[in-house]
């Protein structure tokens, strides 16, 4: 016997917490380190454009010969080989090299190829750490390329403007890592969970033709119990209803032979009105046990035999079975059959138990002398349809939705009974695959139609 899968539903979450936070961190220290890397370049960038600024005014203004007026001292002192860290060149379309701040010559200019100037680069033409960019600028003289550079080995470097800078993107990146772990926490959840949703769908088919238990497999160590306590709880329920039919049975065979007998005396006492009386009464007692029995029967799973027989046969014998009942009260029923045999698979016994219900309530509705009809129509997409019809006064708009439900007992008529043949047929019905229904018919009476498959023969 294979053992139910276990695991803990506690050491599951760890473990799935863990995970999602390691992969959390790895890919939000790579997207960081990504953002300030990408904002301390921007910021650099600003920061030596912007100290460049009256260079490149001067060019775009006078051209190559602004480069030969003096600066302001600030600028001066920014471009100083000696006493500042920046520096820059001027290019002409040929890419020779017309104008450029001392010191600039052997890191700059900086090409990605033969010729392409790099639009942004953080190393020197001669190897040094600088950090640079580049910018074409029109100017009288036509379009000349501009590259600006800062040396980053100055110790006085600093670029103070990047943790204000980068705030936003770093709470940007924060945020949208919140809001992943909570939709990944949401999804562990649910799926954490699916095994109790199972569960859950599980026991809704329970005597629905499912499982006749819930089942333990891959089922955490904190929910097992639970499906534990619940099934031992169905167990003790199905002992208490088997104990409840099989007393129900056998109370109700063992009056029916008293109860026979009953009414064998009472043909011997004669014809008078008090005999009478009680032979209504106990044939009325008696039609309560057979109904005992009945129910007591079929609210049991009904055993689905592999049995194939004909439905016209077992119409016949059903008539015949209650023959002497239809007789005594003066009704007549006939059996309708529109075509040749009609197979059907599954419990013969059970089917004609549903057939006699059905005619005995349509003589219970149909008045004195009047005929019940059983009808057999021909299979139409592998569904066969068997009617039985009464004379009486049909079914009320208000009973068509509770007919068929337990106890239900119609207001115009004097049957004696539990009112519980019409559940037992729809129960009998349903366990072979088909439907029931009810309709009222013109001039009148009720019509009860069964719907069956046809059973698929070699």
């Amino acid at each position: 016997m294979l053992m139910a899968r276990s695991y803990s539903l506690i050491a599951r979450l760890a473990l799935w917490h863990a995970a999602i936070g390691l992969v959390s961190l790895g890919i939000g220290g790579i997207l960081l380190h990504r953002i300030v890397n990408e904002v301390v370049w921007n910021e650099h960038r600003r920061s030596i454009m912007a100290s460049a600024s009256e260079i490149t005014e001067r060019l775009q203004r006078d051209g190559v010969k602004g480069l030969g007026q003096p600066f302001s001292l600030e600028t001066a002192r920014r471009f100083n080989s000696t006493s500042g860290s920046l520096m820059y060149v001027v290019l002409d379309p040929a890419g020779r090299q017309i104008g450029a701040s001392p010191g600039s010559q052997d890191a700059l200019p900086r090409f990605e190829g033969d010729d392409a100037p790099a639009h942004d680069f953080r190393t020197g033409r001669d190897g040094s750490h600088v950090w640079g960019a580049t910018e074409v600028l029109n100017t009288p003289d036509g379009p000349l390329t501009f590259q600006v550079a800062q040396d980053m080995g100055r110790s006085y470097v600093v670029l103070d403007d990047v943790p204000t800078a980068a705030l936003r993107p770093v709470m940007t990146v924060l945020g949208a890592g919140a809001l992943l772990l909570f939709l990944a926490n949401v999804g562990l959840l649910l799926l954490t969970l699916r095994p109790l949703r199972a569960a859950a769908r599980e026991a809704e088919r329970i005597g629905h033709g499912g499982p006749p238990r819930l089942s333990r497999d891959r089922l955490s160590v904190e929910v097992a119990p639970l499906i534990d306590a619940v099934n031992g709880a169905l167990d003790r329920l199905d002992d208490a209803l088997e104990w409840q039919r099989g007393f129900s049975a056998e109370v109700a065979h063992e009056l029916r032979t008293p109860l026979a007998v009953l009414h064998a005396e009472l043909d011997l006492l004669g014809s008078d009105e008090v005999t009478a009386r009680l032979k209504r009464d106990v044939e009325g007692l008696a039609q309560l046990v057979s109904e005992l029995l009945e129910a007591a029967i079929t609210a049991r799973d009904l055993p689905m035999r592999d049995d194939i027989f004909d439905i016209a046969t077992l119409a016949e014998e059903a008539s015949r079975r209650i023959a002497a009942v239809l007789g005594a009260e003066g009704h007549d029923i006939r059996v309708l059959a529109s075509s040749g045999p009609v197979s059907i698979r599954g419990h013969a016994e059970a089917i004609g138990r549903a057939l006699r219900n059905l005619i005995e309530n349509a003589v219970a509705h149909s008045p004195a002398g009047a005929p019940v009809e059983l009808r057999i129509l021909p299979p139409r997409r592998g569904v066969v349809t068997i009617e039985v019809a009464d004379r009486g006064s049909g079914v009320r708009e208000e009973d068509m939705a509770t007919i068929f439900r337990r106890h239900w007992r119609s207001g115009d008529t004097h049957r004696r009974g539990l009112g519980l043949g019409l559940w037992i047929t729809e129960r009998v019905v349903l366990a072979h695959g088909g439907t029931i229904a009810v309709r009222n018919e013109r001039p009148g009476g009720a019509v009860f139609s069964i719907r069956l498959p046809v059973a698929r023969t070699a």
